[in-house]
């Protein structure tokens, strides 16, 4: 049988003195220390007992050898300075016993298996990370990694000093701070974002984190606001697409986060379970985030480890009676979400599609009523409405249809009657609501006159420009005074001067059609031209023929020669190659009679006078080919030669003796004239003296003398 003392220290001093006592009645025994504060009695009846000497406190653990007889009585039973004084101690003297001093054995001792406190001699049963074990009491020193705590005894009672571990929780899943913080441990839950929480232990450096396990000492909230160093799993850090993300984080691509102005990949290791977190089942909220929102769940550790989370992936909210984007609504639908009613033309390119997408037809969207594109009529958008069975309902949309000009959105594209334009006067195209009118029309608007028409609102103020020319366009058609001088004569120019407010009407239209046998007019209503027989006289272009006149040949009218034929030299070509003649045919004829014809080129009269001469040209297919040669024209001057050398009839006129060497070439005397007449030869210098025929006179100088001689 076990008896358990613990919360009487009185009881307890008792039975040691007792026990003492009666064990030294029945064996041996041995005083120890002369204090008298402790004494160690061995006994031949099986049943040991230990008490362990120190500074007044004493514990005693007999051994009987009987399960059922073993008897653990706790330290801080006696005052050090009073071995006979017994009274109840505070508990808070226990950090004085002397821890380990004897070996106990299980089941009971200290590092024991364990499942509640009654089943430790001292009454502690904690949790370690090998499991539940009865705890070890201790003074100030501990094995490493555990430290000498005060945990509460059994039933909350007073506080012992005991070995607890110092990472016990380390790593284990956690919501809050209390979650980490067993038998006087100070660690934090520390955050590891969407993975979870997880317990951390106190640290000053990495030095105080388990080796090699990749823990290192960081800084964490306590949840105060204080900063605390608590041992994590280090986040692992390489290089991403390296994108600056200092002005901007969400510049970084998908997986990658900021770091210190670099998109960079961060890894965060999420812990495994230790057999303590296992048995205990610890567990911890974790979350799953995106675009749309963060889901949250727990995960917690079982015998095979860390389970996943289980939180669902947010999405888009949809008629479904689920909380979707997991902000604690149901069927709370987004705000920019459309739902709407479409209508179409039973034309297009009616290709297979399942959404608009499909269609790339300009104009063209997805009827999903038979899955092909149509050329679509509008789309006219609603509230969207959750209903109770889950779907949704499109609150005020309504059907479109093929726009009207009557002042709604048929077709539903947030343009009511853009369809219909009306045309001003220059040609721009003004849609309904719009100003338009010019002149006297001015200030109007463009109004549906019809479903299927719009027009200017003033246009019936316009009134006809004819016969005013007074510089108002009084017919809004954007053209001041046109057609204010018409004088409905299409052939004619009507032009009205706004500043002088006259008219003129000029012919504008030329009928000519160069036929000599037509009259040629224009027609004033619709300004084309009449052409008319013409009876007069023409001009066949036949030069042989006179008389010509416009008349009747086979049918066709046109110019016909007349009776008259002339002779050739109505068909002189003035080329001497050729032989002219007529033919009331064909008209002038020229044909090739010589190979060469005479010529002259000088002037009029001087051709065979003195020493001027006609030459030659020659003739090749009737044409003249070179120049006149052979032909001897007129000098410029008299060269005194005897000879008539400028061809107009005289010769060497103008030629005066002058003082010369004559030489005589021959000379002779007649004497039919009774007078001796001297013929001189004179030499390359030229003739001197007068002219007399082909002879010369000389009546001065030596030659007069000469001649002198012979009369």
């Amino acid at each position: 049988m076990r008896i358990s003392m613990r919360n009487n220290p009185l009881i307890q001093l008792s039975l040691v003195l007792l026990f003492a006592t009666a064990m030294g009645a029945c064996g041996d025994t041995t005083d120890e220390p002369t204090d008298g504060n402790t004494a160690v009695v061995e006994g031949d009846t099986g049943a040991d007992a230990t008490i362990d000497p120190g500074d007044g406190d004493a514990a005693i653990t007999p051994d009987t050898g009987d399960d059922d007889a073993d008897t653990t009585i706790e330290p801080d039973l006696v005052e050090p300075d009073d071995a006979d004084t017994t009274e109840p101690l505070d508990g808070g003297d226990v950090d004085d016993v002397e821890e380990d001093t004897v070996e106990n054995p299980c089941p009971g001792g200290a590092g024991c298996d364990c499942s509640s406190n009654d089943e430790c001699d001292i009454g502690l049963c904690l949790d370690t990370p090998a499991g539940k074990l009865c705890a070890k009491a201790c003074i100030d020193t501990c094995d490493g990694g555990e430290s000498c705590q005060q945990v509460a005894g059994a039933g909350g009672g007073d506080k012992i000093s005991v070995c607890v571990s110092e990472s016990l929780t380390l790593c284990s899943p956690c919501d809050k701070h209390a979650d980490c913080s067993l038998n006087g441990i100070d660690s934090l839950c520390v955050d590891y974002a969407a993975a979870g929480k997880f317990c951390g232990s106190a640290c000053t450096n990495d030095d105080d984190c388990p080796a090699g396990k990749g823990y290192a000492c960081v800084e964490v909230d306590d949840g105060t606001g204080a900063s605390v160093k608590q041992c994590k799993l280090a986040a692992t850090t390489e290089a991403g697409s390296g994108k600056d993300c200092s002005q901007d984080e969400k510049a970084c691509d998908a997986g990658e986060t900021c770091q210190e102005g670099k998109c960079q990949v961060v890894t965060q290791p999420v812990c495994e379970c230790s057999d303590w977190a296992k048995k205990s089942g610890t567990e911890t909220t974790c979350s799953i985030s995106n675009e749309f929102g963060t889901c949250s769940s727990t995960r917690k550790c079982t015998a095979t480890g860390l389970g996943d989370c289980s939180a669902a992936t947010p999405a888009s909210e949809v008629c479904n009676n689920k909380d979707d984007e997991c902000d604690g609504k149901v069927d709370n639908l987004p705000v920019d979400l459309k739902c709407s009613t479409k209508a179409f033309k039973d034309e297009g390119s009616k290709g297979a599609c399942a959404a608009d997408s499909d269609c790339s037809a300009e104009g063209e969207a997805c009827d999903t009523t038979d899955g092909t594109c149509k050329t679509l009529v509008g789309e006219c958008f609603g509230t969207p409405n959750c209903l109770s069975n889950g779907t949704m309902q499109c609150v005020g949309a309504k059907t479109p249809k093929v726009e009207l000009c009557n002042g709604e959105d048929d077709d539903c594209d947030n343009n009511i009657d853009e369809d219909f334009l009306w045309t001003s006067p220059d040609a721009s195209e003004i849609g309904v609501g719009k100003a338009c009118g010019t002149g006297p029309c001015s200030g109007g608007t463009v109004l549906c006159e019809s479903f299927a028409s719009a027009a200017c609102s003033t246009a019936g103020k316009a009134v006809a420009e004819k016969g005013a020319c007074d510089g108002i366009d009084s017919d809004c058609d954007g053209s001041t005074d046109d057609g204010a001088c018409e004088d409905d004569n299409a052939c004619t120019d009507d032009v009205c001067d706004s500043d002088a407010k006259s008219c003129s009407n000029e012919a504008n239209v030329d009928c000519d059609d160069s036929d000599q046998c037509t009259t040629d007019s224009c027609d004033g209503k619709n300004g084309g031209c009449v052409h008319g027989d013409y009876n007069g006289s023409c001009d066949d272009g036949n030069a042989c023929t006179v008389g010509d006149k416009c008349g009747t040949d086979s049918g066709a009218w046109s110019c016909l020669a007349g009776d008259e034929i002339l002779d050739e030299k109505a068909c002189d070509d003035n080329n001497a190659c050729t032989k002219d003649g007529c033919n009331v045919d064909t008209g002038c004829e020229h044909n090739n009679v010589a190979n060469e014809v005479p010529c002259y080129t000088g002037a009029d009269k001087t051709e065979d006078v003195g020493v001027c001469i006609g030459g030659v040209q020659k003739c090749k297919d009737g044409v003249l080919l070179e120049a006149c040669e052979n032909e001897v024209l007129p000098n410029k001057e008299e060269a005194c030669d005897g000879k008539d050398d400028n061809c107009n009839g005289q010769t060497d006129e103008g030629c005066k003796p002058t003082s010369v060497t004559v030489t005589f070439s021959s000379a002779y005397v007649s004497g039919k004239s009774g007078k001796i007449d001297v013929q001189m030869l004179v030499g390359p210098s030229g003739p001197v003296g007068k002219s007399k025929g082909d002879k010369y006179e000389i009546d001065f100088g030596f030659l007069a003398w000469l001649m002198s001689l012979y009369k």
